[in-house]
């Protein structure tokens, strides 16, 4: 005759934030698994609708898991924006410095061509060279003098500037969002450790 097995304390009941090959559960994984412990553990079926049959608990705790995963995916977009102007960044400072290196043999009766990836860079982030505005065709030659050269070192000057700013600001709302995040996710485990705590109580008392 087989032991009839007696509930589950809380400990027993918490989840396990690991994954099997190694590494550490997301917010989300760690909270679908967590409201299905909490679903086994009030005796519902795991095919019921969790919307219908689910306690307040448990339906507070789907809220907050949802909104993590909003801050969580929120996260990853701004993470991967903020690499890509890191990244942008390191190629200006590449193609600036092939700009000065171009310019050093000009004078203001002496042209000398701009190189092709410092016109492919120029064109392709619509950085103008002249004071007039005038934008690189990168399958033309051009063939700037001294004063030339300033300008157009210049307005990739300006350019760079405004993508260093406009990246700091990213990094404003990426330590804002991180910090949503992380309150969000202190708020489930307290909630949780709350609810287990309870429950450890309620079996002790049966």
């Amino acid at each position: 005759m087989a032991a009839v097995q007696g509930p589950k304390s809380a400990q027993q009941l918490q989840p396990d934030t690991t994954l099997k090959g190694g590494g550490q559960l997301t917010g989300q994984q760690m909270m679908n698994k967590t409201v299905k412990l909490i679903n086994s553990a009030a005796g519902a079926p795991t095919n019921q609708n969790f919307l219908d049959n689910a306690s307040l608990d448990a339906l507070m705790l789907a809220v907050m898991s949802e909104r993590a995963e909003i801050l969580e995916e929120t996260l990853r977009e701004q993470v991967q924006e903020v690499r890509n102007k890191n990244d942008k960044l390191k190629q200006a400072n590449s193609i600036m410095a092939k700009a000065r290196a171009a310019k050093k043999d000009s004078k203001e009766s002496r042209k000398t061509p701009m190189p092709q990836d410092v016109k492919d860079f120029f064109a392709e982030n619509n950085i103008s060279w002249g004071s007039g505005g005038e934008k690189i065709d990168p399958s033309q030659t051009h063939q700037l003098n001294a004063g030339q050269w300033d300008l157009a070192i210049e307005n990739m000057k300006g350019w760079t500037e405004s993508l260093t700013s406009s990246s700091q600001l990213d990094m404003t709302k990426l330590q804002s969002t991180s910090g949503k995040f992380n309150q969000t996710f202190e708020m489930m485990s307290q909630f949780v450790s709350k609810y287990y705590r309870s429950g450890d109580n309620v079996i002790k008392n049966i």
